[in-house]
């Protein structure tokens, strides 16, 4: 998930983010990210494969518990994202052992059995088969070896307003209309359990916003939601009017709200390879 800015942005480019959203939003799924490491536990000398690892925090930060010995690649599938990683690793003076490459999550480039653990944040939200990435990850993590996914429950978004049908008509269609698979996070242990994980344990971590309107709409993409339900008929103007004017009043006051649930899901790779679906 990486949402643009709305339109408020003083006239700059629709692409246009304010690093305060960027730092504000990073320090909302910290704690998301630090459970997720210790989840894994990871250890000195293992291989650590990060799926969809953008530009390259997790990595950084996966290097340090495998310490000198150990290895981490990741795989995104933007070469952008990859070329960011790669220099924010060389910058860090860990090339070395830290690693990113172009690549698909539904077909890895890897050989079977070659890493120890792996991990992937936000991206099963964006596929329209998330089985067949989490078979790929087990094709690649060693028999025992464990899987972290990490995904957001968009479903469970939930703003504050007294516009409530609005606001379920706009949270549904963000869920349904502009995401391949918005219910990520709910469906992850039934998704673990059907690939043949074991050991399974799930986390769930909510995400809250006090006040911070323009952080609230960075981070759910609320411009475009309102722009696409409008246009598809989801609300109508007059709909959207009411609620655009209470959430100003909730701007002006910082009284507005908002959260949603992000799901850890844990395994392990089963130690009969034949065994697996």
């Amino acid at each position: 998930m990486e949402p643009r800015l709305s339109s408020e942005s003083g006239g700059r480019s629709p692409g246009y983010v304010p690093p305060i959203y960027l730092d504000k939003a990073g320090d909302l799924l910290r704690p998301v990210k630090r459970l997720s490491y210790e989840m894994l536990g990871l250890s000195p000398g293992q291989h650590v494969l990060d799926v969809g690892c953008g530009p390259g925090i997790d990595t950084l930060a996966m290097a340090e518990p495998v310490g000198a010995d150990g290895r981490v690649l990741g795989v995104d599938a933007d070469p952008a994202m990859v070329e960011a990683a790669n220099a924010r690793a060389h910058a860090a003076g860990l090339a070395g052992r830290v690693h990113h490459q172009t690549g698909d999550a539904c077909a890895l480039a890897l050989d079977t059995d070659s890493v120890d653990v792996c991990r992937c944040e936000r991206l099963f939200i964006h596929l329209d088969d998330p089985a067949r990435a989490l078979r790929e990850m087990q094709r690649v993590v060693r028999p025992e070896g464990r899987i972290l996914v990490v995904d957001s429950d968009w479903g469970s978004l939930s703003i504050d307003t007294q516009e409530i049908e609005v606001e379920r008509k706009l949270a549904r269609f963000r869920s349904e209309r502009l995401l391949s698979n918005g219910y990520s996070g709910r469906q992850l242990f039934r998704l673990f359990k059907t690939c043949g994980m074991t050991d399974i344990e799930i986390q769930v971590l909510p995400v809250v916003i006090l006040g911070d309107t323009g952080l609230l709409g960075y981070l759910t993409k609320l411009d475009e939601v309102e722009r696409d339900a409008l246009e598809a008929g989801a609300v109508t103007r007059l709909e959207l009017d009411r609620w655009r004017l209470e959430q100003e009043e909730a701007a002006r006051k910082e009284t507005g709200f908002g959260c949603m649930s992000m799901v850890l899901a844990l395994g392990r790779v089963e130690g009969d390879r034949h065994g697996r679906g």
